[in-house]
């Protein structure tokens, strides 16, 4: 079976959002105040299959030459095709046309397959925010079955070093 093709657009960012793009947002963070928080103030990308919504990807700017991916989520049909690795790559273009040096995001502590993700599109861990989902989250979050409790901070350095080449997204 062939892999789906993703195209990867920006699109209006207002809560509510349409109902697919709605539950994809909300699945990657629960609280609909910090989804329609990042809307505002940042930009929405989906990518599409054949017209089907496959994921989203929200982008925020959060200091002067540094931009953060507030928001990731490819439907469950659509996850280990490349949706994934197609959202975020666009997103690291479009940061870097930004001319931002660096990009950010933070992630559950229960995550291992999107910090895989992240990993392999140039992000690294660049520390730990103890308690930050029990802290920050009316009610328990959870992901893969396990409650999330920490959250995972990553950043991808824009300008690759002498002699270091950026990830192209071996699995798009």
């Amino acid at each position: 079976m062939m892999a789906p093709a993703f195209h990867v657009a920006q699109e209006t960012a207002v809560w509510p959002p349409p109902p697919p793009l709605r539950e994809l947002l909300l699945d990657a963070d629960p609280d609909e105040r910090q989804v329609a928080d990042h809307l505002a103030h940042g930009e929405l990308y989906v990518a599409r299959s054949r017209g089907a919504t496959a994921g989203a990807i929200v982008i925020r700017q959060t200091g002067e030459d540094t931009w953060e991916i507030m928001n990731c989520s490819v439907a469950h049909e659509y996850r280990r095709h490349g949706c994934g690795t197609a959202l975020v790559l666009h997103a690291l273009h479009i940061i870097r046309n930004k001319g931002a040096r660096y990009a950010e995001l933070g992630t559950c502590d229960a995550s291992p397959g999107p910090m895989a993700l992240y990993e392999s599109c140039g992000f690294r861990i660049s520390g730990v925010v103890k308690n930050h989902f029990t802290d920050n989250y009316p009610e328990p979050v959870w992901d893969n079955g396990v409650q999330c409790i920490d959250m995972i901070r990553m950043r991808a350095d824009l300008l690759p070093q002498e002699g270091e080449t950026p990830p192209t997204g071996q699995n798009l």
